[in-house]
């Protein structure tokens, strides 16, 4: 979620993580570079003993490590030289803001599960020419079953079955009812 919205608004990105505390909430990073993110709390305890810390950069030949601290996050991002930080600042406080208004991430999700999904041709037709695993989800699809029903029935995880629907939605092959 958060990786997501800064890697579609931030320019010059190149991966980024977020931890709440000691614990790594998301990251894009390999699993070599998140062994070291982990140190990145004992070094801003240290450093937060004589002085407030709002950001570190750590600046390397080819990236640049940028670590924010705002609103109880610790994110991080590895950046080009070239990207701008006062715009990069303005723009992660922004995503950061715009995702911790209350009720903003659970509204889409919520509203979503209630849709009532139809196809706009017959099901066989749609179903015929689709991957299998399009089609452990798409075979609940009857314009009488919610997503949420859709979800539970399916052996797929919610998360491959809310990007299925989505993705049939938006090749318009599936419509919601009003």
């Amino acid at each position: 979620m958060y990786t997501q919205k800064l890697k579609e608004r931030i320019g010059g990105y190149s991966s980024s993580f977020v931890m709440k505390g000691r614990e790594l909430i998301q990251s894009d990073l390999n699993s070599s570079q998140q062994k070291g993110i982990l140190s990145i709390p004992y070094l801003v305890e240290a450093i937060t003993e004589r002085r407030c810390l709002e950001r570190l950069v750590f600046i390397g030949d080819k990236k640049y490590l940028s670590i924010h601290f705002c609103q109880g996050l610790t994110v991080g991002l590895v950046v080009t030289p070239g990207t701008n930080m006062f715009v990069l600042d303005f723009t992660l406080k922004r995503v950061l803001e715009s995702l911790e208004k209350p009720g903003m991430l659970e509204k889409p999700l919520s509203t979503l599960e209630e849709q009532v999904p139809y196809f706009d041709r017959p099901k066989d037709q749609v179903i015929l020419n689709v991957p299998e695993y399009a089609r452990q989800v798409l075979e609940f699809v009857d314009g009488k079953r919610t997503v949420r029903d859709i979800i539970a029935q399916s052996n797929l995880s919610p998360e491959e079955v809310l990007d299925v629907i989505t993705a049939y939605r938006r090749s318009s092959v599936i419509h919601y009812k009003s």
